[in-house]
């Protein structure tokens, strides 16, 4: 139960409705698995991970996702470690690790401050026990 009403504020504080699968600049695409997310792209491409924060923090998530620029795809984790529930939010798809590092540069300080980091899609595919939320 309380795995239920952690994706439903994380979805309502990102301005999604669990029942949305519609795509505009701010609404969700949909409530998937990680192999329905990430199954379908390519292991060697990569990724950003800009921001993984606990579950006390989860009204940050929001407030960074506002922070992106670009219409590169935003991924939004959900997931339990070590005793803690944790938001993991990834962006963009990048042909190349160089490709991916320039964009952190080119994001804002608000999000730059964060330690954000280059992950492969493959990295990513291998977390199998998380909910994924993609918002753009």
């Amino acid at each position: 139960m309380q795995k239920i009403f952690a994706l439903v504020a994380v979805l309502l504080l990102a301005g999604c409705s669990s029942t949305d699968t519609t795509h505009t600049a701010s609404q969700c695409i949909g409530v998937m698995t990680t192999q329905e997310a990430y199954g379908h792209l390519n292991p060697n491409r990569f990724t950003i991970q800009v921001l993984a924060l606990t579950e006390e923090r989860q009204a940050d998530v929001k407030n960074y996702i506002n922070h992106i620029p670009g219409q590169q795809p935003i991924w939004v984790n959900w997931k339990k470690s070590q005793g803690n529930h944790w938001y993991a939010v990834i962006y963009g798809d990048f042909a190349t690790k160089e490709e991916a590092k320039y964009m952190i540069d080119q994001l804002p300080t608000e999000v730059r401050q964060q330690g954000p980091f280059v992950r492969s899609f493959g990295d990513v595919q291998n977390d199998k026990q998380t909910e994924v939320f993609r918002l753009r």
